[in-house]
This record gives C-alpha cells, sequence and structure tokens, in this order.
C-alpha cells in the first residue's frame, strides 16, 4: 500500500511538471485587444518590414502577433528572395526576420502557415494526391516540432491556421454570392484535416514543456449561412475538422453591425458569434474558441477617422462581452490601394505619414489598461487571470474611453 501511494506521488509528480513529457495545454491567455501585419506596403525605418510592424505592434501594447509565413513572403514583408528557401522551416531558419520577431516578447503568436508543398488543388479536385499530401504533412510536422523544441520553456502559445478559408473552398474567386460545390467541400475537409492532423503528431511526438501550440481554421462567409444556410466553411467543413479555434475574418457582419451600432449592432454580432461557436466539434480547451480574427472599416466605408475609431469601439466591445480570446484590428499599417486613385484605402492605425490614427488611441488607451490590470493581478494572486474574468473586466475600460 505504502510502495503504491509512493508510485502515485511519482507518477504525480512527473506529470505535473512534465519531466519526460510534453505537458498538457493550459488555458489561454490574451490581452484580447490587437492587431496584425501582413501585406506591407510602406514603411519609415530601414529595419525589414515584418520587423518594424512587429515593433510597432509591441510599442501600443499588443501581447499578440499575427503575420504570415508563405511562399509570398516577398511580397507581404519586401523580404529579399531565396532560392534556397522551399519550405516552411527553411524559411523560418534562413530568414533571420522571422525568428526575430518570434523571439520578441509576445505572449502569443498567430500565423497563416502555407507550405511551399501546397498546391490548393484539393479545393479544386476534391482530393489531394498522395505524394503532395506526404510533402504537405511533413513539411508542416517538421515545421511544428521545430517551434515547439525551439520555443520549449518560454510560456508562448503559438496558433496556425489560414487566411480567410471560404475563398479558397471558392478556389478564389472573389464572389461572395458563388456557393462551392460537393467537390470544393470534399477536397476542403481532406485539406483543413491534413494541417490538423500534422500539427497533432507534432505535439504528440516533440518533448516539449511551457510552449503551447494550436491549430484554427479562419472562416469568412458566416452570414449567408446563418441566415439561408447555404454551404460555406463554417457549416460544411468546421464540422468535420478537430480544429483547436475557429478565426472569423468577419466583414460580412461586422461592417454593417459596427455602423449601425447600439442594441441592433450588438444583435447581429451575438447571433453570427454564437453560430460560429455552434459549428466547432467538441474540445477539452477551457473557455470560448471564437477568435475575431479580422475586422476593420477603410476610410470609404466610414465618415472619416473618428468614425473608424467609434466602429473598432463596438467591435470590440461586442466581443469581449461574448468572449473571444482575441479582437484583431485589420491593421497596423494598410495593404490595400485604391485602383481608381492608387490611394491607400485606410486600413490602419498608423498611416502612410506615419501618422497615428484615433482607432490607433484607442488601441494604446486600452492595452496600457491590460497590462497594468495584468501585471497587478500576476503580483496579487501569482498567476495570470482567467480569460472570461479578464474580458468582463476589460468591458470597462472601453465605457472610460470617450468617442
Amino acid at each position: 500500500m505504502r510502495l503504491s501511494s509512493l508510485m502515485f506521488s511519482l507518477i504525480s509528480a512527473l506529470c505535473f511538471t512534465g519531466i519526460g513529457m510534453s505537458e498538457g495545454r493550459g488555458p489561454v491567455f490574451s490581452t484580447a485587444i490587437g492587431t496584425q501585419t501582413i501585406g506591407v506596403r510602406y514603411q519609415f525605418t530601414q529595419e525589414s518590414a515584418l520587423v518594424e510592424t512587429a515593433k510597432a505592434i509591441q510599442e501600443m501594447g499588443c501581447d499578440t502577433l499575427k503575420i504570415a509565413m508563405t511562399p509570398q513572403y516577398k511580397k507581404d514583408y519586401r523580404i529579399e528572395k531565396d532560392p534556397e528557401v522551399n519550405s516552411l522551416y527553411k524559411l523560418f531558419e534562413r530568414k533571420k526576420e522571422y525568428r526575430q520577431v518570434f523571439d520578441m516578447p509576445f505572449r502569443n503568436i498567430m500565423v497563416w502557415i502555407y507550405p511551399f508543398a501546397d498546391s490548393k488543388e484539393a479545393f479544386k479536385t476534391g482530393a489531394i494526391s498522395e505524394l503532395e499530401s506526404e510533402k504537405v504533412y511533413q513539411e508542416i510536422y517538421e515545421f511544428t516540432a521545430h517551434i515547439l523544441k525551439t520555443y520549449s520553456g518560454s510560456k508562448k502559445t503559438f496558433f496556425f491556421g489560414n487566411w480567410e478559408g471560404d475563398w479558397h473552398l471558392n478556389l478564389e474567386r472573389y464572389d461572395y454570392e458563388l456557393d462551392p460545390t460537393p467537390q470544393n467541400i470534399k477536397g476542403a475537409i481532406e485539406w483543413f484535416s491534413l494541417r490538423q492532423r500534422a500539427i497533432a503528431k507534432a505535439i504528440e511526438d516533440t518533448p516539449h514543456h511551457d510552449v503551447d501550440l494550436y491549430y484554427y481554421i479562419e472562416v469568412n462567409h458566416v452570414a449567408k449561412s446563418l441566415k439561408e444556410d447555404r454551404p460555406t466553411l463554417v457549416n460544411r467543413v468546421l464540422p468535420h475538422i478537430k480544429a483547436d479555434f475557429v478565426s472569423w475574418s468577419s466583414y460580412d457582419v461586422s461592417t454593417e453591425a459596427a455602423k449601425v451600432g447600439g442594441e441592433e449592432g450588438r444583435r447581429l454580432m451575438m447571433k453570427a458569434l454564437d453560430y460560429i461557436e455552434s459549428q466547432l466539434p467538441p474540445s477539452d480547451i477551457v473557455g470560448k474558441r471564437v477568435i475575431m480574427g479580422e475586422y476593420g472599416f477603410h476610410l470609404g466605408q466610414v465618415d472619416g477617422a473618428l468614425e473608424q475609431k467609434r466602429c473598432a469601439k463596438n467591435i470590440m466591445k461586442w466581443c469581449l462581452e461574448w468572449g473571444c480570446p482575441f479582437v484583431l484590428f485589420w491593421e497596423m499599417y494598410c495593404n490595400e490601394i485604391e485602383p481608381s486613385n492608387e490611394k491607400h484605402r485606410g486600413f490602419w492605425l498608423i498611416d502612410q505619414q506615419g501618422d497615428k490614427q484615433p482607432a490607433w488611441y484607442l488601441h494604446r488607451d486600452f492595452l496600457r489598461k491590460a497590462n497594468r490590470f495584468v501585471e497587478d493581478y500576476q503580483k496579487e494572486h501569482g498567476r495570470l487571470p482567467r480569460q472570461d474574468f479578464y474580458g468582463r473586466t476589460a468591458l470597462s475600460w472601453l465605457e472610460d474611453n470617450n468617442g
């Protein structure tokens, strides 16, 4: 009896200290309000565009960095093309800019990962060839394992996912009214499942501690499924994938909701968030699992920068109230140019002149309070707050913010 008790104590100690094994993935924590940097079109320093914008996000007070790792890295960040870079692992290893921003003191790092071996033909043909499947699986597995080993002990949390997946489902035909075919849907289930399996297996196989990594799917055609049950990623693909989280690029609901404001705007957002959550497969992850991956308002949609701030504040409030662990504004520097006049459209917190916009100050002021609160909470309790408790508390900081 005493021996059994001793063995049980030793086993328990091993489990909880993580000796010789991976710890279970802990609860996610974020200060929630943040932004992202992808497709940088202007900059103000001699540093790489990736590093410059990551520093701008950090300086604003964000604990989360969201970036892209794709074969289009030159277009995204003005990083010099390297013919030796032919995988996610080599992109990370050969381009120091990525290592530099991963090493910055962000609590959470969210990444669009697109393997170099991936043709995305699955969406068109309904299947992935055996050769491509093996290459994509291995590339994702290798990169995931490398990140877990490299950042073991760092207390960082990584999220690997995709950009607006409904456009992939519709073969990059940017027409919201198009519906995918059953073959498109079949290929999408295979494409997302392959990514999920590679990440899950790498997590299982790789010894690591005090670092977490999650897989997410981003959807962007929610309103037409919610209103008419038309086939989209959220209702025809997401329920079949063991995703840890779902990210919502939310323009089909959030733009109207934020401009309407009030109880009607809140109702639109809450209904959509509830619907997305209802499509997620079960998980042992604690808390809400819908990420506000993108929302934003270019200057052609709003009456100036103050209106842009007001709309952003509405989305922040409703998403915090609902419980989104991340609420990410698109974006730090604008990535879109209006073809008719070649001017930046105004999807920004800092404009092309380097001027910080009212929405930037909204974020900065919120994050100052957030970081002060988290620091004080940790001093008092010796741990981070629960995400739901933090979110409820944080709502008052937006109410205090005028405008």
